[in-house]
């Protein structure tokens, strides 16, 4: 049987609740000496593959080339990220991280689960293992979901009660 709107209306609530409270678990881990929350999460992006086209990280983040350009210079700046022309389309970037980058990733990495591990003293492994898969799922299924779409496009819900053609 398929998801009823009241429970997808009940997670979509639950996620975005997840989201600001996952906000406030990054706030609260964050070293001041090194970059705020926004530009970890431009380093981790960049960090899931050896390098990465500008134009590919701006659309994963989902934000404009002009607000990517001013991430990417002021991580170029503090030496966590390196950019070079491509060379086989002169009008574009490959972003990589220094080595420096790739530490400040796994130094945030480190202080946000050690704080995860401590507010979820309570919990088991077992727990924390099942909402994980739970979540994994979920992403995988959205992403596969959006993926399928036609660019551009969204398909309308159909109201409760009525059927498709």
């Amino acid at each position: 049987m398929a998801v009823n709107q009241q429970t997808a209306e009940e997670l979509i609530t639950q996620v975005f609740r997840l989201q600001r409270e996952l906000r406030c678990v990054a706030q609260r881990s964050t070293d001041p000496r090194g970059p705020g929350t926004a530009l970890q999460a431009v380093l981790r992006l960049i960090g899931e593959q050896p390098e990465i086209r500008a134009t590919e990280l701006a659309g994963r983040l989902g934000i404009g080339a002009a607000g990517l350009s001013r991430h990417i210079s002021e991580l170029v700046e503090m030496g966590y990220v390196s950019r070079r022309p491509h060379p086989e389309d002169g009008r574009a970037y490959l972003i990589s991280l220094t080595p420096a980058g790739s530490r400040a990733v796994a130094d945030e990495m480190r202080r946000r689960s050690e704080l995860l591990q401590q507010m979820l003293e309570a919990w088991t492994n077992e727990e924390a293992t099942v909402a994980s898969d739970s979540l994994a799922k979920l992403a995988d299924t959205l992403h596969t979901s959006i993926r399928a779409m036609k660019p551009g496009t969204h398909q309308t819900p159909i109201p409760a009660g009525e059927k498709t053609k």
